[in-house]
């Protein structure tokens, strides 16, 4: 079980879904409609929440939050369900390259204190870890590039 205050949810999780779904829309080539991102991005983040707050080992939450991302964009999207499931493997390994990215910049560079990058109960651990999420959109234009020029050399 990962417990997260209400104030972090606001800061960091909601963003962070919105993000994600943002990511999405452009890996899938779907019209950006901030609307629908919007309201997605906070639909994908109450359920984060709720995964979350399961009594599952950590870890499980993370695949469990990328089928609802899947299933989320596979209603919203029309596409086909490999290009689907695709989308959101993509977008973790992001991820996860960019929180790795910036706690290295954080905390070799920045001289921030590691514990409160993992602080899922403070303000401080909510907005000291936003950065990471524009070096995610980075890697994910980056992802989108190389995507677009993959196909076209086939």
């Amino acid at each position: 079980m990962l417990n997260s205050s209400l104030a972090y949810v606001i800061l960091r999780v909601i963003p962070e879904s919105t993000i994600l779904m943002l990511s999405s829309f452009i890996l899938l080539d779907l019209k950006l409609d901030k609307l629908k991102v919007l309201k997605y991005g906070f639909f994908h983040g109450i359920i984060v929440t709720l995964i979350r707050t399961l009594p599952i080992n950590f870890g499980v939450h993370s695949l469990l939050s990328m089928i609802a991302l899947g299933l989320i964009l596979f209603k919203v999207s029309g596409k086909n369900f490999m290009e689907v499931v695709i989308a959101p493997c993509n977008i973790w390994i992001a991820l996860a390259l960019s929180e790795g990215i910036y706690y290295f910049i954080a905390t070799k560079i920045i001289n921030i204190n590691p514990e409160i990058l993992t602080n899922y109960q403070t303000i401080s651990g909510a907005v000291s870890t936003l950065p990471s999420l524009a070096i995610l959109v980075m890697i994910i234009m980056i992802i989108k590039s190389m995507k677009k020029r993959m196909m076209k050399s086939f």
